[in-house]
């Protein structure tokens, strides 16, 4: 039967290691667990900041400042 996951290696620093050790310890979890976990928040915390950027460029572009000015474009429409 295949295996439903794929082995990768990483080097850490022993103190970052050990700090994995402890927290997957204290929330009584394996390393792969508290890995994957971190990697997910990390990929989502990319796309936020993404979103983010554009958002923030659409602002300038649009010289949006306050809640105020999204109101004035979208009655600018009307």
């Amino acid at each position: 039967m295949a295996r439903t996951s794929k082995i990768i290696t990483i080097s850490l620093p022993p103190e970052v290691a050990d700090e994995i050790d402890r927290v997957a310890s204290d929330e009584n979890r394996t390393r792969s667990e508290l890995v994957r976990e971190a990697f997910r928040e990390y990929v989502t915390y990319g796309r936020w900041r993404r979103i983010r950027r554009w958002g923030d460029e659409t602002a300038r572009e649009f010289n949006i400042h306050t809640e105020a000015d999204v109101d004035r474009i979208l009655h600018e429409g009307k």
